[in-house]
């Protein structure tokens, strides 16, 4: 894709790359030699790159000539160079005295060039039927622009900056079923954040993804749950216990009383709302969960403030080929990104290792297949439960990753296995024995 821009644009633009470094270093990662229309103009740019990545300095037009005979082709002449730096040296000063907008024009082309690019390959890449490698080219296409945002001044910005900190309103915070926790967290965590529970399997991953989901509830939030294991039904069924505190086995027999609990558990947050979607384990991937947002949004109106997926290992990378450490970690980013992106709160679960059913207390050394899938996440508790403590229907949470606050401690809790509650365990006896 050539430049559409005119003759002596395109040389204005050259004269301001060898000759203004401020105007070299902001564009210069936005232009490409096979943008200029003229093969002389590409060569010229490549020169003037390449000497100032090497010598930090631009080059003047002796050393631009030096370097052009240096990698004359044989149908080449330098009298072609010379004459269009004569050029270039004497263009009319309007193409060169607004700097500024020839940096737009170069940017807004840039933009285009690189969006025109990812959907030229997207095509053949959907005829090779690799469509989980057109989305990161696209989001990388929309992404080319010049970095306008540099940055805070730490001096000058201290008075501004603790303004800020100091009036932040900590009611947007999404608080944990456990008090020990959000006082750390000075409320809870925040949007485009990612949450992870750890634990062996069978220990009650899903039972505190389904206890989170309802602490977000009540605080107003709308819930996305997403289960890539169990059904909509049994996921739903699990909400109803630990809503109306009617035990699972007695949902069956009390429909009139989960009616009635539930209409005044509604009654009582109204601007809350839950959806569960189930999707086939080990098939569906981030861009799965990102159309079904899509469709929520549209379809619904429905945008969640809290997005709940279960769980990490069940699902697919978007890229394939890639070992299991690999794709774990993949998808953790994939996830923050998903979080960051859709401006919500994502959790999700992950299984331990063999050996996290022989320690005492679940840490990173126990991560099943990829230690890194914890390193993108912003905070991060295991679930630790022997068999002396299941039977007491006990179970320690030790906070394995905190980006913004305390670590590596224990928190004792209680968990009612007959209505799936767990709440945090303030048995001073139960603490001092820990």
């Amino acid at each position: 894709m050539k430049y559409e821009f005119s003759e002596n644009i395109q040389r204005g633009i050259l004269y301001l790359l060898k000759s203004d470094d401020n105007f070299y270093v902001e564009l210069v990662n936005l232009i490409k030699p096979d943008y200029f229309e003229f093969p002389s103009h590409a060569k010229l740019f490549e020169i003037i790159n390449g000497h100032r990545d090497k010598y930090l300095t631009l080059p003047n037009d002796e050393i631009i000539l030096e370097e052009a005979r240096q990698s004359l082709s044989p149908r080449e002449d330098l009298s072609d160079y010379e004459d269009e730096l004569t050029y270039i040296n004497s263009l009319d000063t309007s193409c060169v005295e607004n700097p500024s907008y020839l940096i737009d024009l170069v940017e807004d082309f840039a933009k285009k060039s690189a969006m025109k690019e990812a959907i030229k390959a997207s095509m053949l890449l959907l005829k090779d039927d690799k469509i989980g490698d057109i989305e990161p080219l696209v989001r990388k296409a929309l992404t080319v622009s010049r970095n306008i945002d540099v940055g805070q001044s730490y001096f000058p910005s201290i008075k501004e900056r603790w303004l800020r900190i100091l009036s932040e309103d900590f009611s947007d915070r999404f608080g944990t079923i456990l008090p020990s926790l959000n006082r750390c967290l000075d409320g809870g965590l925040s949007l485009g954040e990612l949450g992870m529970v750890v634990a062996p399997p069978g220990v009650g991953k899903s039972m505190f993804l389904v206890n989170q989901a309802v602490q977000s509830l009540s605080e107003g939030r709308k819930v996305l749950y997403i289960s890539l294991e169990m059904s909509e039904d049994k996921i739903a069924q699990r909400f109803d216990s630990v809503l109306t505190k009617i035990p699972q086995s007695r949902l069956k027999t009390n429909q009139s009383a989960l009616s009635q609990r539930l209409e005044k558990v509604r009654e009582a947050i109204p601007n809350s709302d839950l959806v569960i979607k189930q999707f086939p384990t080990g098939l569906a991937t981030v861009n799965t969960v990102r159309s079904l947002l899509v469709q929520l949004k549209n379809y619904d109106d429905f945008v969640p403030d809290l997005l709940i997926v279960d769980y990490l290992e069940l699902m697919r990378p978007t890229n394939e080929g890639m070992h299991e450490y690999q794709a774990q970690q993949r998808i953790s980013e994939e996830l923050r990104g998903l979080a960051v992106e859709n401006k919500c709160l994502l959790w999700t679960a992950t299984q331990t290792n063999r050996q996290g059913r022989a320690v005492k207390v679940i840490t990173d050394s126990e991560l099943a297949d990829a230690y890194g899938k914890i390193r993108t996440c912003d905070f991060a508790v295991s679930l630790n439960q022997t068999e002396e403590e299941f039977d007491s229907g006990r179970m320690r949470c030790y906070v394995m990753k905190s980006r913004n606050s305390n670590q590596r401690f224990i928190i004792p809790m209680t968990v009612d296995y007959s209505i799936l509650h767990m709440s945090e365990n303030t048995d001073e006896d139960y603490e001092d024995d820990e």
